[in-house]
């Protein structure tokens, strides 16, 4: 597959889909395939609303974000990733990205510019597009979490491309549980859709001079977005991305969604191995400084570089919940205990 089409498949949606927002009709009237020199890629869509209107939808590994103009924007130098800002927004990312492909009728843009993630509260989202330097207007855009059926939108038949897993040999002694193509029903943001392993990545961290080791089985759903299943020895938890807004770091942990999550552990992830595609380009070697909170059964995760801040929320889900999901006999015996594993009424 060439590359034009590879960009072509990184959707679920349709040019000129019409669809209906709040009660307003619209029509998918173009689409920009965009890639960040950090290695995210994701779509943004414009939508013709039939009353004149204009909004974009952003389609990423989370899901979908639908975005409308408002004035609000920092001067791009000032921008502190995981930092707040006086607009109650808190920085999640910051870069360069290019404008790698376009179809059907998309605003004139240069094909590379600045650009600023926002997070806020109640899982509001904005994002900032500082241009390419060469002009001065600054367009914001301030956007909500959205479903495709909340848009009255449905997904595409074919399964939609993401970027290809970095190559290298497997570490021996790695056995995988989950298969790249396998697929199960699980339950995410309370709602039941069937994801498929798009990918596979193997994973290391060194607390207080001692290695361990994980998997995490890279998700898809065409509605529902990204999810991962991580398994450490023979745990497993389903994890989600939330918004970095929702979470309040202290000396006491990390509030998130009225509750305090409680100090776990901290180090620097790498990422030792992959397969099958990702939604990110990444390269093996890759390191994040991560920070882990638990309040069984929750675990709450945050990834940060130097330009970007991620917070995710792993919910411990059993063995054989996993197994039934994905139709496998045979997977591994949980050993010892998980830091968010709930206790049972004998244990307590």
């Amino acid at each position: 597959m060439s590359a034009a089409s590879d960009h072509e498949a990184s959707t679920v949606l349709t040019l000129g889909a019409r669809g209906k927002h709040r009660g307003a009709p619209f029509v998918l009237a173009g689409r920009t395939c965009v890639q960040s020199d950090a290695g995210g890629q994701w779509n943004e869509w414009t939508l013709a609303y039939d009353d004149g209107r204009q909004a974009f939808l952003a389609e990423t590994a989370a899901g979908f974000t639908l975005f409308f103009e408002r004035p609000i924007a920092p001067a791009f130098d000032s921008l502190i990733v995981g930092g707040p800002l006086g607009t109650g927004f808190v920085v999640t990312e910051r870069g360069q990205a290019r404008r790698i492909a376009r179809w059907g009728d998309v605003p004139e843009s240069p094909r590379a510019y600045r650009y600023a993630d926002l997070s806020g509260a109640d899982g509001a989202t904005a994002t900032i597009d500082y241009g390419s330097g060469e002009r001065s207007e600054i367009d914001v855009f301030v956007g909500t979490k959205v479903r495709l059926s909340d848009l009255g939108l449905g997904p595409r038949p074919e399964r939609r491309s993401f970027l290809p897993a970095p190559t290298g040999p497997q570490p021996k002694g790695l056995e995988l549980w989950l298969a790249v193509g396998d697929a199960g029903v699980l339950s995410g943001d309370s709602r039941r859709a069937t994801f498929r392993v798009i990918g596979i990545t193997h994973r290391s961290i060194r607390i207080e001079g001692e290695r361990y080791t994980w998997e995490e089985y890279v998700l898809h759903a065409p509605d529902a977005g990204v999810r991962w299943l991580v398994v450490s020895d023979g745990h497993w938890n389903l994890v989600e991305s939330i918004e970095p807004a929702e979470v309040e770091e202290s000396e006491r942990g990390a509030k998130a969604f009225g509750e305090l999550y409680k100090p776990w552990s901290s180090g620097r992830a790498r990422l030792e191995w992959a397969t099958g595609q990702l939604p990110w380009s990444a390269t093996l070697g890759d390191v994040a400084d991560t920070r882990d909170y638990v309040r069984a059964p929750w675990m709450l995760s945050c990834e940060s570089t130097a330009d970007e801040i991620t917070w995710s929320r792993g919910t411990y889900t059993p063995t054989d919940v996993v197994a039934r999901a994905f139709g496998k006999r045979l997977l591994p015996k949980p050993s010892g205990r998980a830091p968010n594993q709930p206790r049972t009424p004998k244990q307590r």
